[in-house]
């Protein structure tokens, strides 16, 4: 909010602060001092080191492997910058308790008595009841709101799977001025935990209901019945013994460098602790968009062709027909944004969360 507003100024330079009703924490632009606004929120801020900023380029110039890829060098650099990601790393095990009815669709066949064969789908309803766990992850929340860019993710999911060591904050000796490039803290431990929770659930949901489909679907062909699919009717799941913990908040570098050549700008994200490449954006080559158009011409002409043939060529044709130009339609999209795309992104880790022993060092 504004000075006038809100009235709080850096403790260090007496410059206004920019924040919010919800900021916790926030760095001076000016003279980047850490400022802690609630304190009763705050926790014990640690800290992960991040490499300076030479040795980051230094490992960025290592990338250029010949004479024709010479992108990464510092005649090129554009634009140079470092981000104080903070992360909370919320763990959180918990069972589910289903109930489910679900429809198994499978082929039925005879003899004509011409000696042909016939064949149609058939259903039958399946009760798949039991208890999916107890399951454990470890999920990263930014403790800023509104943060859930390609890079942060990327960045929280390289984290939870190198667990780069981490300081307090009077074990470090931080540059001058390095709390400047902090993204401003406003979710405190209780909330993350509470996001944290609802995204676990929210994705054992899914694994619950993959589970539950492909039982009922091994039941039924338990009886030499040729399954074709299935769907979930009716569904009840109750987590039990929800058990969640968190970490204090951790202050993750993150670098983002940008290149120019006369190919066109070259964007890296950089773990900050190590010096890996976490995404890359890169120009999309002519030869690449003239594959992408190409192949999406082809595509959705063979699915059209096929779309104002199927009614004449099988009896349940509308339907397929109305898929297969909803295909169509579809590709002719996705390719058109690939060829008409001016850069492309080259995913260097993980963007999903990796499951960890539950007794790791975060809450000992």
């Amino acid at each position: 909010m504004e000075d006038g507003i809100q009235g709080f100024r850096c403790k260090n330079c007496s410059a206004a602060l920019p924040v919010t009703a919800d900021t916790i924490a926030v760095g001076c632009p000016y003279c980047g001092e850490l400022n802690v606004l609630k304190p009763e929120l705050m926790g014990k801020l640690r800290i992960v080191p991040p490499l300076g900023e030479d040795e980051v380029l230094k490992k960025l110039e290592e990338l250029n492997n010949s004479k024709s890829n010479r992108v990464f060098q510092r005649s090129n650099l554009d634009w140079f910058e470092r981000v104080i990601v903070p992360i909370y790393i919320v763990g959180v095990k918990a069972s589910l308790v289903y109930d489910a009815i679900v429809v198994v669709y499978y082929k039925k066949c005879r003899r004509t008595r011409k000696n042909q064969e016939e064949c149609w789908i058939e259903s039958v309803n399946v009760r798949v009841k039991g208890v999916y766990g107890p399951v454990y992850n470890e999920i990263p929340v930014v403790a800023r709101r509104g943060v859930s860019i390609y890079s942060i993710r990327a960045l929280a999911g390289e984290f939870i799977t190198e667990k780069p060591r981490d300081y307090s904050l009077n074990e470090t000796g931080l540059p001058k001025g390095y709390w400047r490039d902090l993204l401003a803290i406003e979710l405190d431990s209780k909330t993350a935990i509470s996001m944290a929770v609802d995204e676990f659930l929210d994705e054992e949901r899914e694994n619950v209901k993959i589970l539950i489909k492909r039982e009922a679907e091994s039941r039924v062909a338990m009886h030499g019945r040729i399954v074709t699919g299935s769907r979930i009717a009716r569904l009840v799941l109750t987590p039990i013994n929800v058990e969640a913990q968190t970490s204090d908040p951790i202050a993750v570098p993150l670098y983002y460098a940008v290149f120019k050549d006369e190919n066109g700008f070259y964007r890296v994200y950089i773990a900050g602790w190590s010096g890996k490449i976490l995404l890359m954006e890169k120009p999309a080559g002519r030869l690449e968009r003239t594959l992408w158009f190409t192949s999406g011409v082809i595509a959705s002409s063979i699915l059209a062709w096929l779309a104002s043939n199927a009614y004449s060529l099988n009896p349940n044709g509308l339907l397929l027909a109305m898929g297969a130009m909803s295909l169509a339609v579809y590709i002719s999209y996705y390719t058109a944004r690939k060829t008409l795309a001016p850069m492309k992104t080259i995913v260097k880790t993980t963007l999903s969360r990796t499951p960890s022993n539950p007794s790791g060092r975060w809450f000992i």
